[in-house]
Order: C-alpha cells, then structure tokens, then sequence
C-alpha cells in the first residue's frame, strides 16, 4: 500500500469513527460494499480507483486536509457498469472533452459555464413510483403518443441536447474510437455531458453497437437525468487511472422512468390482463421482453402474468 492510499484509509477511519458510524453504515452512505470497505480499513489490498473516489468524495474536506485530492476532475451522467474499466472511462472522457471543444467553436460567443467549474448540489431526489408513473405518462402525452401506441425514443428531439455517436464525435482518436465500439462496447451504454449550463446545451453520446432496443430505453434514461436535473457523475483521474461516483437511487429513477415512458402502466396493465406475452409485447412497442417483465414485476403484476393461483386453505 503506498503512501496516499494509507493517508487515505487513515483519514477515512478517523472521520468514520468521529462521525459514529459503523462500517456498514459508511458503505450504504458512499456505494462501497462492506466487505470491500472492511478490507480497506484492514489494509488488505489496495482499494480499487473507483472505491477510491468514491471515499474521496465522503472525506471532502477532510481529504484535501490529508493532502489528497482528485485529478482531472469532470462532471457528466454516465450509463455503465458499476465498476467500469479506466480505459473505458478515459475514452469517454476524451469524447466528453471533444463534444465540448466542438461546442465551443461552433458558439463562440457564448461564455457559459463549463462542467469543471462547478457541479451541481449534492442533493439526491428520489421520486416515489406514482410520481414517476405521471411523469412518463405526460411526456408521452407531450409528444402526441397514445398509451397503446408504441414509442420510437430515438426519434425524439430535445431543445437544447445534440446526440452523437462515437464515429461523430469529431477528432476522436483511432485508438478510442476502436475501444468504445469493440473490446470496451459492453462497459458502457450512454453518456451525458453538459456543454454550457448556463445556456443548457448538452450532448448525448449513445453505444450504437447495442441492440435498438437497448439504444432506445439507454438514450431515454439520459434524456430523463437531463430533464430532472439529476446530480452529475464525477470522474476523477487517481493514480494514474480512472474511477468515478455513482448514486445507486438517480440510476434507478432514470431507468424507472425510462422504462414507463417506453411501456406505459395501461398498455401493460391491458397486456396482462389479455395473457399477452412479454415478446409480443415487446415486439408491439420496440422494446427488449427483458424490459417488458420489468415492468410487469414493478407494477406489481408477476403472480397475475405468472397465472399464480392464491387460496385459503379450508380451516376444519
């Protein structure tokens, strides 16, 4: 273990302990896993980059007493595995820092704020299920779409958001490019980045190497973390390599919601009823069935879709 790991794990422990918390409370608060949190404070291995940052952010000022603090710090919403590859994050963030150069030469004029400046409270909202039940069900009411009528999410269009490719992200490197559409292409689905927050402009970057129905429910989740104003991922370069932050209850809203605006409760609620099954179903509104039975289990309707008979057992 070097020197600033060990500075790290001192520092945690002494906030930890002055806090009052327990280890397994620590790891519910920052998204490290308590096993892994424990081996960390026993000094059994080295934290990986994104426990690493994850821990960097909860010490806050702490840290930066310790003399530690994040390099090359970047802020956009990211669709990916938990613990994704620092290779993968690196090219993400080469296109994020493209996407914004190119929105600076196209707009010269405008001296908006950029994502390293700042980043916005640090404040999670979790929305409870009805809420975003109506807020899937009036956005499709927004863009003329009938609950039975299927909705093609890549066909929509936001003021104010550009959407990408990888291939048209311009200037990007060979090597990068090769990356996100080959070995790295299952590490990564979506990306959001803010080009000029005071004129809210963004770019989406979406994996087109995914199946179209993946591309449309990944490409509605970052249309949704941008329309609710969701806390923005911090990428952070540590030693070298790349981990970032992840807020387990905004990931789940922006998929939540995803999902609902793609199968609205009634169509499912209908399909179920009718013993539809989760292809056709899927099949009828553009989505994965893998979808479709997430839905059905978030409304509640596993045992009805399943034919679960329930009795009461006669009493003598």
């Amino acid at each position: 273990m070097d020197k600033k790991t060990r500075l790290l794990v001192e520092a945690l422990q002494k906030k930890r302990s002055a806090e009052g918390l327990s280890i397994r409370a620590l790891s519910k608060i920052i998204g490290v896993s308590f096993s892994s949190l424990a081996r960390i404070e026993r000094g059994d291995g080295d934290p990986d980059n994104n426990s690493k940052l994850r821990i960097l952010e909860w010490l806050g000022d702490d840290a930066r007493e310790s003399g530690l603090s994040f390099e090359n710090v970047a802020f956009v919403h990211f669709r990916a595995s938990k613990n994704v590859s620092s290779k993968t994050t690196h090219c993400l963030l080469q296109a994020a820092d493209l996407l914004k150069r190119e929105y600076i030469h196209q707009h010269p004029n405008l001296m908006g704020s950029s994502s390293e400046d700042s980043s916005p409270a640090d404040i999670s909202i979790s929305l409870s299920k009805p809420e975003m039940e109506a807020l899937a069900d009036a956005f499709r009411k927004d863009l003329g779409v009938k609950e039975n009528d299927s909705l093609d999410a890549l066909n929509i269009s936001i003021e104010g958001v550009d959407v990408y490719v990888p291939e048209q992200v311009p200037n990007i490197s060979r090597d990068c490019l090769q990356y996100l559409k080959g070995k790295g292409k299952d590490e990564w689905s979506a990306m959001s980045v803010p080009l000029d927050r005071d004129n809210h402009a963004w770019a989406i970057l979406r994996n087109n190497t995914h199946t179209i129905e993946r591309q449309r429910v990944t490409f509605l989740e970052e249309c949704w973390h941008i329309m609710l104003g969701h806390k923005l991922t911090k990428i952070a370069k540590i030693a070298d390599a790349y981990g970032r932050t992840y807020d387990s209850d905004e990931e789940h809203d922006a998929f939540f919601l995803a999902s609902a605006t793609m199968l609205p409760e009634k169509a499912i609620t209908r399909s179920v009823e009718k013993q539809v099954s989760a292809e056709e179903t899927a099949k009828k509104f553009g989505a994965s069935p893998e979808l479709v039975e997430y839905r059905i289990k978030r409304l509640g309707l596993w045992r009805q879709y399943t034919g679960r008979k329930v009795t009461l057992a006669e009493v003598n």
